[in-house]
């Protein structure tokens, strides 16, 4: 074989690799918003059934949904651990579609919380935040949502005050409680 058909050929499976697993980070990220919105609906009162009608898929779909959101989730004990998780998933989803504008307004109020004295934790909450918000927004997302004592410290003292709407945020609160029970 020729050296440029052998490039030309290697060069194609790279891209054909590389198109490959985009579409298959795309499809369990489909197949996780999927979960996430089947979850939303039943934690807003909709029946596995319902849900299943009206999305036009059988009921042992919508349950397996159902319970593949409910299993990604880290159990906590105590209910303010449990909501401060669920706000900051709406805030990595919202992250994830337009990270310029969480980022933005999740500085302003970093800096606001910069300038108030509250101790040597909290300055070193301050600074783990403003190097997180500095870094990939995929860092960001995954250390915001760790289940571990560090990441829940962190969500106590959040700069995304602001961020989620009343809807999205009494969504995240009913998820809390809901998936809690």
């Amino acid at each position: 074989m020729s050296t440029v058909l052998t490039d030309e050929l290697i060069q194609k499976v790279k891209v054909a690799g590389e198109a490959a697993n985009k579409a298959r980070r795309e499809m369990v990220a489909a197949s996780d918003s999927r979960a996430e919105a089947v979850f939303s609906l039943w934690v807003e009162g909709m029946t596995v059934r319902g849900i299943a009608k009206a999305t036009a898929v059988s009921p042992s779909v919508s349950q397996r949904l159902l319970e593949k959101a409910r299993a990604g989730r880290p159990v906590f004990e105590r209910r303010e651990e449990r909501v401060s998780y669920e706000l900051h998933r709406a805030v990595a989803e919202k992250l994830r579609v337009d990270p310029q504008a969480v980022l933005a307004k999740a500085g302003v109020n970093l800096a606001r919380l910069a300038t108030r004295s509250r101790g040597s934790f909290a300055d070193g909450w301050v600074s783990e935040w403003s190097a997180l918000l500095a870094g990939p927004v995929e860092n960001l997302i995954e250390v915001m949502l760790r289940p571990d004592e560090r990441s829940s410290d962190l969500r106590q003292m959040t700069p995304f005050a602001g961020v989620l709407t009343d809807e999205e945020r009494l969504l995240a609160i009913h998820k809390a409680t809901r998936h809690g029970s």
